[in-house]
């Protein structure tokens, strides 16, 4: 196998316009509707440009190896509307909601983005990876007896899409990313019963091919708390900072609802609590997936496979140092900060 770049490779990049309507409700309540469109450009993708040629099985450079080549011939298209209601009612309860609603299309989920057919383009534009179409955020803080803090965050949103492939390589790309047709004879052998109708894995020519990322995977679930405490000492600060401390209510708001939306910046959002203190030590639990709910990782798409339409490990999740993993489903974390 040989790897190259296009020699007219350029860098991907993203247009972006917005716009927001912004309205200040009773008890310290902020309500926001955004809508956003996203198009991208030169996006990265890959292809086996030495495919056996259709009907002669000759190849274009005379050797029989894969030689995949890097493009930038990608496109990308969403479009979001985003509602987002915060409200920091007093200084021991606050809470923020998003929901999105989202539509995301493309031709590549990235550099290792292979065309079913490697000598057509047809059925390439479809669902990205990113086309999760509903997306509820919630949280808040409470604080409690003892000035102890409760933080709940919850995600809920519905499936991501995958790709349904036919579990053979018809083309000779040894990729195994030929999709299934869509069978218009049921009688014939070999037929496979999907969401998707029934789809067949030999298709003949007549038969129209599946589009790229036709799958759509189960919905996910997942409900975080963090319960904490502040121990302040030292004398007191002087400033805005201080003066933050002594009133939450009038904190900076808890970021932005798009980074919000998408389950990033969580420990800014649920962090602990501070005091008008010099020092404070902190001490919390995080409770990862407080309801044990198991959310699926991957779906297997090989619709030849035993496998089909399943997931054979979990979901990642985000740990508290912004990484991904998925080596467990509920998780408690204990942790200790110490700020001056």
């Amino acid at each position: 196998m040989i790897e190259e770049v296009d020699a007219n490779l350029r860098a991907p990049y993203i247009l972006q316009s917005a716009v927001s309507v912004e309205r200040q409700l009773p008890s310290h309540t902020t309500l926001a509707v955004t809508y956003t469109n996203s198009h991208g450009m030169h996006e990265l993708r890959s292809a086996d440009i030495n495919a056996p040629l259709p009907g002669t099985g000759a190849f274009p450079y005379g050797t029989p190896n894969p030689i995949f080549l890097m493009e930038s011939s990608g496109i990308y298209n969403q479009n979001q509307l985003i509602a987002n209601v915060n409200s920091r009612i007093n200084s021991g309860f606050s809470m923020f909601g998003f929901y999105v609603l989202n539509k995301a299309m493309s031709n590549t989920d990235g550099v290792g983005t292979f065309p079913a057919n490697p000598y057509s383009m047809a059925g390439e534009y479809g669902p990205a990876a990113t086309d999760i179409r509903n997306r509820v955020t919630a949280g808040g803080s409470i604080t409690m007896r003892w000035n102890i803090r409760l933080s709940p965050y919850l995600i809920v949103q519905s499936g991501a899409p995958y790709d349904i492939t036919s579990g053979n390589d018809p083309y000779g790309t040894t990729l195994f990313t030929a999709r299934p047709g869509i069978a218009t004879n049921s009688s014939e052998p070999g037929l496979i019963q999907t969401q998707n109708g029934l789809l067949d894995p030999n298709p003949t020519p007549s038969e129209q091919i599946l589009g790229r990322n036709s799958g759509r995977g189960p919905g996910m679930i997942t409900m975080n708390l963090r319960v904490g405490k502040t121990f302040g000492f030292g004398g007191e600060r002087v400033g805005k900072s201080a003066d933050a401390a002594r009133n939450p209510a009038n904190a900076p708001s808890a970021g932005n609802p798009v980074t919000a939306a998408s389950g990033r910046g969580l420990g800014s959002m649920i962090g602990a609590a501070t005091s008008p203190s010099r020092y404070n030590l902190s001490i919390s639990m995080s409770i990862r997936n407080l309801l044990n709910h198991t959310n699926p990782g991957p779906i297997n798409g090989d619709i030849t496979s035993p496998l089909f339409g399943q997931a054979n490990q979990l979901a990642d999740n985000l740990n508290g140092e912004g990484f991904s993993e998925n080596a467990n489903n509920r998780r408690l974390e204990l942790q200790i900060r110490f700020a001056f």
